[in-house]
């Protein structure tokens, strides 16, 4: 089983995952030229991963078969390993525990598609149905307090494999980073009474110089203080805590502006790579009413330096203004 460990000077956690040095690579963008392997994501290949845990199939069709338009199975080399309880130990300043969690993969098409933009907004749809769905389901289990679905969009993103999939995880504690956010949104709301995301579309969802697109249900923009070029967030204008409270009336609007971003980047940047982020509330009561859960688009057309890494401080060379300008000119 994989291991949490912790920074004694800084309290940052991390996970050392060494089954995970294993995974197979299969990252060719150019689609021009054959893949080495078998993909494994592909329909008829379905042998390849673990058994499905959820899939939106066809009627009549048998799990872990063809059939499928979505399909979710565990990660075959997870970063966490959903089995027993937590459980800790310490040797003088050093303080590791079990890597306990979930970590499931969300493959969004049985076809090889490399590129989210190919997908129509029916497909989106589809597949945030799916977040929904996992995200319930891992909600109920009372082991987890912080969840996440991310998806690594190319091999300067992270991605090891490009058939387009995203990953849920689901943690026994709140990441440090993740806590961070919570204060903060905590201190505003204990100041004003109101969700600061709330304040974010009050003053940004509106014709300004940072919006880049408005509807009744949602608004995407680029955030004040961007770390990555052309970072852009998607806010529901209906406040909401945990993203799988969403409706499905939202989850087609949510379809439709996703897509329109994706695309709006793919016209600045020919399929450039991305990871995207869902942030929605821990595992607390309270945190519903503070919380707004949203999506962050993080480009990685750059990559952090030296400078990052000794500081914590991104330096973005893309002002959030000239890249909502960009992005809202880009067609759809």
């Amino acid at each position: 089983m994989s291991e949490f460990r912790q920074d004694p000077v800084t309290g940052r956690w991390v996970i050392i995952a060494s089954g995970r040095a294993s995974r197979p690579w299969h990252i060719d963008m150019a689609r021009d030229r054959p893949r080495a392997i078998s993909c494994p994501f592909c329909a008829g290949n379905e042998a390849m991963t673990p058994p499905e845990v959820w899939a939106e199939r066809g009627a009549n069709t048998e799990a872990n078969a063809p059939g499928w338009r979505l399909r979710v199975v565990p990660n075959k080399y997870p970063a966490l390993e959903n089995s027993g309880e937590w459980s800790g130990k310490k040797d003088g300043l050093y303080q590791a525990m079990n890597g306990l969690g979930v970590h499931e993969l969300i493959i969004e098409s049985p076809d090889h598609v490399t590129n989210m933009a190919a997908l129509s907004v029916d497909q989106f749809a589809h597949i945030l149905v799916a977040y929904r769905s996992r995200l319930r389901a891992s909600r109920n289990d009372r082991r987890w307090r912080y969840f996440l679905v991310y998806k690594n969009h190319g091999e300067r993103a992270g991605a090891t494999f490009e058939h387009i999939h995203s990953q849920l995880v689901a943690l026994p504690f709140v990441p440090r980073e993740a806590h961070d956010e919570i204060e903060g949104v905590r201190r505003h709301f204990e100041a004003s009474g109101r969700c600061i995301y709330c304040d974010i579309i009050r003053s940004d969802g509106e014709p300004t110089g940072r919006l880049v697109l408005s509807s009744e249900r949602s608004v995407a923009l680029c955030p004040f203080a961007p770390r990555f070029g052309y970072e852009t967030w998607i806010l529901p204008r209906n406040h909401a805590g945990r993203f799988e409270q969403i409706s499905d009336e939202d989850i087609a609007a949510l379809a439709e502006c996703l897509r329109s971003v994706i695309v709006k980047l793919n016209g600045i940047t020919d399929n450039p790579p991305f990871n995207l982020l869902i942030h929605t509330a821990p595992d607390e009561e309270s945190a519903d009413q503070r919380y707004h859960w949203h999506m962050e688009i993080l480009p990685q057309i750059t990559r952090a330096a030296g400078f990052e890494w000794g500081t914590g401080v991104h330096m973005n060379s893309v002002a959030p203004e000239d890249a909502a300008r960009s992005l809202r000119d880009a067609r759809v």
